[in-house]
């Protein structure tokens, strides 16, 4: 099965794909950029189960989303050429974990050099796909996720990675109180933080582009 696109990708404000229809995007185009992608939404376990990309195919056409060539081929255009493009083509795949006292979840921010995108899970294993605001920088989008959910979670806390990088390096984020933050960094061979309290904005911003390694 292979992509094609009968019109230009259009980056979607918001839209939410099945299980199995994000399994199936994820391998028109197969290859390490998708498999990574894959793996990043929990999905890579099924790239070769041939059931379950045909049910999300269905899903896919049934929703008016993708249709079905002469060649027996899926072609999709618009929002969902964005997403399948950029599970192709990912070069920085940014997880957050969101954490509370009762546990947690991760979204996962995906970029090339023209598609930004937030993916964010919903129930029943689904994803939602959200744009990148237009006016803001990806570490910025990061610290706005980040500030959020420590702002209705004060309690709680997140962490931040980049999938790519072998080091493993993550960036621990709680409230520090009157505004600021605390951080950490632990890596696999240094599991113990050593925390940096009275972080300002300003200061996180910079932390959380050390650990994209935005400069690369």
């Amino acid at each position: 099965m292979t992509e094609t696109t009968t019109e230009a990708a259009t980056i979607p404000d918001a839209i939410g794909y099945g299980f199995a229809e994000m399994v199936t995007l994820a391998s028109l185009q197969r290859g390490d950029a998708s498999f990574h992608s894959a793996e990043a939404l929990r999905v890579d376990g099924y790239l070769d189960n041939t059931d379950m990309v045909s049910a999300g195919a269905s899903s896919l056409i049934a929703r008016g989303l993708a249709k079905a060539e002469n060649d027996g081929l899926l072609s999709v255009s618009g929002p969902t050429a964005a997403v399948a493009a950029l599970l192709s083509s990912a070069v920085r795949r940014i997880e957050i974990s969101l954490l509370t006292a009762d546990g947690g979840d991760s979204v996962v921010f995906m970029e090339n050099d023209d598609i930004h995108l937030l993916f964010q899970p919903r129930a029943y294993f689904t994803w939602w796909a959200m744009a990148q605001r237009p006016n803001v920088t990806a570490a910025e989008a990061n610290l706005m996720v980040i500030k959020q959910h420590l702002d209705s979670n004060p309690e709680g806390g997140a962490t931040i990675r980049r999938r790519e990088d072998p080091t493993g390096r993550t960036l621990y984020v709680k409230n520090g109180g009157g505004g600021l933050w605390t951080t950490g960094i632990s890596t696999p061979t240094e599991p113990d933080i050593a925390e940096t309290r009275g972080v300002d904005d300003a200061g996180l911003l910079h932390r959380l582009r050390t650990i994209r390694q935005d400069s690369l």
